[in-house]
């Protein structure tokens, strides 16, 4: 995991889609130096972070890593933040950890990157943002969101080939575009 070197700026100077830390994988993410920056609570996104599209379970390496590092280094909350509507609860159980989903308020679809999602996750876990951690493979959702809401973000690639809709959206190229503008050659 290396630090991005717009991380030694502000939150309130950089742009919020500038994620504090970069890794190739979940299996990469330095969660010692995280847990050093006072982080107890872990967010993970499912889709393209943990998973690859369309698997039903999580793969052995993951569910064991995620068991150890827990231990390891004491968090005290592992959760997946997903946009994901089905059922993740065999997700969750697989690792121990919370699931948080979109939900609705009055008549209007709470997902990540509102961050009333986020407000949710901090109040449920009783967790103040600087304690939490958001990990994901999209800058919009996960680092955008983690950040605006106060959080540490990591920003990993994502597992395996995305989904149609970032296919058309072109969600990868604008995101290495914006990315691109923001780092040092």
């Amino acid at each position: 995991m290396k630090p991005l070197y717009l991380a030694s700026i502000p939150k309130s100077k950089r742009p919020l889609f500038v994620p504090d830390f970069a890794a190739e994988s979940i299996l990469d993410v330095d969660f010692a130096a995280i847990r050093k920056l006072g982080v107890k609570h872990l967010l993970i996104d499912l889709d393209l972070t943990l998973r690859k599209k369309m698997t039903r379970k999580l793969e052995p390496a993951i569910i064991e890593y995620l068991t150890i590092t827990m231990k390891k280094h004491g968090f005290s909350s592992l959760n997946i933040a997903s946009n994901n509507m089905l059922d993740l609860s065999g997700y969750g159980n697989s690792i121990k950890a919370k699931v948080f989903q979109p939900f609705w308020k009055r008549l209007v679809l709470i997902r990540k990157p509102h961050r009333l999602f986020f407000d949710r996750i901090t109040k449920t876990l009783g967790a103040d943002p600087k304690e939490c951690v958001m990990i994901g493979d999209k800058l919009r959702g996960d680092v955008f969101g983690g950040n605006q809401a106060g959080m540490y973000t990591v920003h990993v690639k994502p597992k395996g080939q995305d989904y149609w809709y970032d296919l058309i959206l072109f969600t990868r190229y604008r995101e290495r575009r914006s990315l691109s503008r923001h780092h040092k050659k």
